[in-house]
C-alpha cells in the first residue's frame, strides 16, 4: 500500500531563538533537492522569518503586492483589492512559488507581521482551520512542514490538528529546557481532547549553531546537555545523534545559496538522519 500523502512536520518549541525557522527552511529545501518530493512550507510565526528566508528578497516584493497568506487561510477569503469584492479563497491565492521543479515544486504559504493582530483581534480562530483548507487543497503534496511561532496559542493548537509529527529543537544554554515542560503539556493537552489523533514526536535536535562557547561548549553547556537528556528521557522524546553546528553559513543556506557553506553543510547530516527516522 503506498504511503498516505502528505505527511505533515510541525517543528516547534515554546522557547524562542532555537532555529524553529532555520530548520524550516533547510528541510525543506533539502526534501526538495535531494528526496525529490513536492513539498509545502507554512510560516505560522508573525515575525515572518521561514518567509523572508525562503522569499529573500522577493518577501518585500511580496509585501508590496499584498499577496495572500496564512492570515486569508484563517479568516476563509481574500479582501476585495481593487473592485471584484471579496474572493474565495484557493491553493493559488496563498502559494508563493519557491523553487520549480515541474511535476513538483517547493511552495510557500507566507507570514506576515500583523498575522496574529489581523486575526485575534477579531474574531478567534477556528484551530481546525488550517487543517481543513491543507486537508482540501494540498493533498497531492507529499511533505508540509509548518514553522510555529514560540508561544502557546489557538495557532499552536492549528499547527498541531495538521500535523503528523513534532519536531523540537533546542539550544544547548541557560534555560534551555525552560519550553520543555509547557510544549509536553500542551501535546498533553491536545491528545486528551483529541484521541483519535495520532501526533507524534518526531525528536529532539539539538542546535549548538551560535552557540557563544563554540562547538564544544564549556560548563554551561555540559549542564544545559545534561538538562535536555533528563526532559527527554522524562517524556520519551528520541534525540538525534547528528547536531547543528556553529556557522554563519545558515543564512545564506535558507536563501538557497550553497557556496562557502562552513560547518553549516553539517546540517546535511542531520537532515538524512530526520527522514531515515520518518522512513522517507
Amino acid at each position: 500500500m503506498a504511503p498516505k500523502k502528505p505527511i505533515t512536520i510541525c517543528v516547534i518549541n515554546l522557547k524562542g531563538g532555537v532555529g524553529k525557522s532555520t530548520i524550516t527552511a533547510l528541510l525543506s529545501r533539502y526534501a526538495f533537492n535531494e528526496k525529490k518530493k513536492d513539498v509545502l512550507a507554512i510560516d505560522l510565526d508573525p515575525q515572518a522569518n521561514l518567509s523572508q528566508g525562503l522569499l529573500h528578497q522577493g518577501y518585500s516584493t511580496w509585501l508590496t503586492q499584498e499577496g495572500g497568506s496564512i492570515v486569508e487561510v484563517f479568516s476563509g477569503f481574500i479582501p476585495p483589492n481593487g473592485g471584484g469584492g471579496a474572493q474565495p479563497l484557493t491553493a493559488d491565492s496563498v502559494t508563493e512559488l519557491v523553487l520549480d521543479g515541474g511535476s513538483r515544486k517547493l511552495e510557500l504559504i507566507p507570514s506576515r507581521f500583523d498575522f496574529s493582530d489581523a486575526l485575534t483581534n477579531a474574531v478567534r480562530p477556528d484551530p481546525k482551520t488550517l487543517a481543513r483548507f491543507l486537508s482540501s487543497n494540498f493533498k497531492e503534496k507529499d511533505l508540509i512542514f509548518i514553522d510555529c511561532a514560540p508561544t502557546e496559542s489557538v495557532f499552536t493548537t492549528a499547527a498541531y490538528h495538521a500535523s503528523d509529527y513534532v519536531l523540537i529543537p533546542v539550544k544547548p544554554e541557560f534555560f534551555a529546557t525552560i519550553g520543555f515542560p509547557l510544549l509536553a503539556e500542551s501535546l498533553a493537552n491536545f491528545k486528551r481532547r483529541n484521541k483519535s489523533h495520532g501526533i507524534e514526536v518526531a525528536g529532539v535536535v539539538i542546535n549548538n549553531a551560535f552557540y557563544d562557547g563554540g562547538n564544544n561548549g564549556g560548563p554551561e553547556k555540559q549542564r544545559a546537555m545534561r538538562g535536555i537528556l533528563t526532559e527527554c528521557q522524562k517524556n520519551g522524546w528520541h534525540i538525534f545523534s547528528k547536531q547543528m553546528y556553529h556557522s554563519r553559513g545558515y543564512p545564506k543556506l535558507m536563501r538557497g545559496d550553497y557556496n562557502y557553506q562552513g560547518d553549516a553543510a553539517l546540517f546535511w547530516t542531520f537532515a538524512k538522519e530526520f527522514f531515515a527516522r520518518l522512513g522517507i
